[in-house]
């Protein structure tokens, strides 16, 4: 067992002063000893092309304009007319209820309005010779009834004073004597206005009349026509909310209709990147995937509203992205992936990040140098933008160079290596 204990600290001993030298020839940049073995390697040289500085975050599509269609009267749903998914356009009917009863009350409204109408004409045309004939000879009729009931009312006055007649004979003979004389007075208030004429209060009364039948004709067309429900926007259906058959009042929801030509994504930030979205406003690039429609691709949103707070339980503002649906393929409710592209280079020289070390806090990478036995130099080089796959490299190298992509993690500057492919 004791002997078991002195080799394990011997190994020990071995590795420390290995890696003792190792961090040494590191931090000096030494080269290695003649004779050291090479380090297998491969290589690759930079490359020309974009690079991208992004977020993505995830949202929800939301139609840009949703519409409740409810009833403006009462009455039972006769029938429905579209289905859930369906596309309808501005004006297209849905919804037809029962209209007996307004039919009726639009009957009702249209002969009285029509009366209104020919009384309106009478009183500005005047009075006819026929009308005021007529009128007279009424008059003489009425004068002579009247003349009839009041002998007779006297003559059953006489026979109840002397107890030939019962009371209700003569209370009787006293009603038609007075109705008599009422209608005599109309018939002559009549001949008086016709001889007269009308005047100016007589055509106004006769002008609100017909102002108020046109009104009430106007009003039972307008109820008829609530009977038949319209769709007031293009767009799609997304839920019928009633069956056919049933009864709806006054504001019953009947229908939901959306706009989806243009969707909208709500996306949380981080406040962390407030700053920046401010300053780019509706000119931040915006690329959007969706997951349920891979063949689609990335497709080009725009930020339309960019929130001017910050929600205190989450840290983050809400970014809204607008994204044209005009092939009609994308629908409410799905799942999004939404790029938001901060900055873009589009011809910056690249090479794969895993070629970036550092070496004494210095940013780098090894270059293969020399023909038949190489050597790995470390080029202290300038970094610009970089992704999980490529790094800007903005000094220090050049594109005819043989960067180290694979190997280099322990490489030392000066260190023999031995190149395995391009």
């Amino acid at each position: 067992m004791k002997r078991r204990w002195l080799w394990i600290l011997a190994a020990a001993v071995v590795l420390g002063l290995i890696a003792y030298s190792l961090v040494r020839r590191l931090g000096r940049g030494e080269e290695s000893a003649p004779g050291e073995s090479a380090v297998p390697v491969l290589v690759a040289r930079p490359q020309r092309g974009p690079i991208e500085r992004t977020l993505v975050y995830a949202g929800t599509l939301e139609p840009s304009v949703m519409v409740t269609i409810t009833s403006k009267v009462e009455g039972r749903i006769e029938r429905i007319l579209v289905q859930e998914g369906e596309r309808v356009q501005a004006g297209q009917l849905l919804v037809r209820m029962e209209a007996d009863v307004a039919r009726l009350e639009l009957d009702q409204a249209v002969a009285a309005e029509s009366a209104a109408l020919a009384q309106a004409d009478r009183s500005r045309r005047g009075v006819r010779a026929e009308e005021l004939e007529n009128a007279r000879a009424l008059l003489a009729q009425a004068e002579k009834d009247l003349a009839d009931a009041d002998q007779n009312y006297r003559r059953t006055e006489r026979l109840y004073q002397e107890g030939a007649v019962a009371r209700t004979g003569f209370e009787d003979a006293e009603r038609r004597f007075r109705a008599a004389g009422t209608q005599t007075e109309n018939a002559r208030r009549s001949v008086a206005m016709l001889e007269q004429g009308s005047g100016s209060e007589e055509q106004r009364l006769t002008q609100a009349n017909l102002t108020a039948a046109q009104a009430q004709s106007g009003l039972a067309r307008l109820q008829l026509g609530n009977t038949q429900v319209r769709s007031p926007l293009a767009g799609r259906v997304a839920r019928v909310l009633i069956d056919q058959g049933n009864m709806a009042s006054r504001s019953t929801p009947l229908l939901a209709i959306v706009h989806d030509d243009l969707l909208r994504l709500s996306v949380p930030v981080p406040e962390l990147h407030y700053a920046e979205f401010s300053r780019l406003g509706r000119s931040l690039p915006v690329r959007v995937a969706l997951p349920a429609l891979p063949q689609a691709g990335e497709l080009p949103g725009r930020v339309e509203r960019i929130s001017p707070t910050i929600e205190p339980a989450s840290r983050t503002f809400g970014v809204e992205v607008e994204l044209p649906n005009s092939a009609g393929l994308l629908r409410a409710g799905m799942y999004a992936n939404v790029t938001f592209v901060l900055d873009r280079v589009e011809d910056a020289l690249l090479v794969p990040a895993q070629a970036l070390v550092t070496r004494g806090e210095r940013p780098g990478v090894f270059v293969s140098q020399g023909s038949g036995s190489s050597l790995a130099r470390f080029r202290e080089t300038g970094i610009g933008l970089r992704t999980e796959t490529q790094v800007q490299v903005l000094n220090g190298l050049g594109e005819q160079d043989l960067v180290i992509v694979e190997g280099n993690a322990f490489l030392e500057d000066g260190q023999p290596i031995t190149v395995g492919g391009p």
